[in-house]
């Protein structure tokens, strides 16, 4: 009853088991969505360095600097800031490709009825080419993307009638398409890969644990007793970083999870959230509200220690993603 309710409200969408065929997600081939809308951009980013993005670390992050949300990559010092959109609205929630080449993020958009909905946008790491990642505008919100391993596909979130789902969206044809795990379409919210793209975790739908969907099963790999969010595999795929809230804030933690131990990286009674591992997994960027505006600092991923704040202004910066 629930999948066919959610066929009809999701449109264009197919229902897909995980690990069914040779790709990790592979929804059934539906007609091809039209060809992208060309868009045109008054958005000028500065000094493109493409080059930089794809060989030399960086961490891309949504900032009110310039007023409104925009979004910004630097090194993992917090230097060579570059500006890669200037939009009216905002941009955030930002996504390295595997590759380093491209950046997904969240924008607005109005669909046929002129109505504002939450949807996904694409660009280059060097600013260029920015276009929606689907031609037509969707009547319902899509949030959280993260991309497969081979860059053929983003998993997000889709929200329809208060309640989240995890779907997947074929970068070719704009093609949405709901996960399936044990007959079921799986509810959740922030999923994301690991990096052989055979398994996708997410907050599950109590938002209190984190649930992975791996050969057609979900099962839960962490329960807590309160909310949990932004969940991110280490490089390797041994590791969890997740935030969960303690005493009304959020700290992180990681767990490893070959021997299923959890260790508290952060104690400050401020918020720290959005945890994403540097590329060797040695370390992690994370947003914290303990200098008074959310900003972005470092730490050792195993200890918590080199604590190390990367930006330094008096508004917010905040959806740190560390490239791959």
């Amino acid at each position: 009853m629930l999948g066919s309710m959610l066929s009809r409200l999701f449109t264009g969408a197919v229902l897909v088991a995980l690990g069914a065929c040779d790709s990790p997600l592979a929804p059934a081939d539906t007609a091809p969505a039209p060809a992208e809308e060309a868009l045109v951009l008054a958005d000028q980013p500065a000094a493109p360095d493409l080059a930089l993005a794809i060989t030399g670390q960086r961490i891309v992050f949504s900032s009110s600097r310039k007023g409104g949300y925009n979004l910004f990559k630097m090194d993992p010092q917090g230097n060579n800031v570059v500006r890669l959109t200037s939009f009216v609205d905002y941009a955030d929630e930002p996504a390295w490709s595997y590759d380093n080449k491209r950046i997904a993020m969240v924008r607005a958009r109005l669909n046929a009825s002129n109505i504002q909905h939450q949807d996904i946008y694409l660009m280059n790491a060097d600013g260029t080419n920015k276009r929606w990642a689907r031609s037509l505008p969707s009547s319902f919100n899509i949030r959280y993307p993260s991309w497969s391993p081979d860059g053929s596909r983003l998993v997000v979130t889709v929200i329809l009638g208060g309640a989240s789902y995890v779907a997947t969206l074929k970068l070719a044809t704009g093609e949405l398409a709901f996960v399936m795990a044990d007959g079921h379409v799986v509810q959740g919210s922030e999923p994301s890969y690991d990096a052989t793209g055979k398994k996708i975790i997410h907050v599950g739908s109590s938002g209190k644990t984190v649930d992975q969907v791996f050969n057609g099963s979900s099962y839960g790999l962490i329960v807590e007793p309160t909310f949990v969010g932004s969940p991110a595999f280490s490089p390797d795929g041994k590791k969890i970083a997740y935030a969960k809230v303690v005493a009304g804030n959020q700290d992180i933690y990681v767990r490893t999870l070959a021997i299923g131990e959890t260790k508290r990286l952060t104690t400050h009674a401020a918020s720290d959230n959005q945890p994403t591992w540097s590329p060797d997994g040695s370390k992690l960027a994370f947003e914290s509200t303990r200098s008074g505006t959310r900003q972005i600092w470092t730490m050792n991923a195993a200890t918590g220690g080199s604590l190390t704040r990367i930006t330094h202004t008096a508004t917010d910066e905040t959806d740190p993603e560390w490239s791959h």
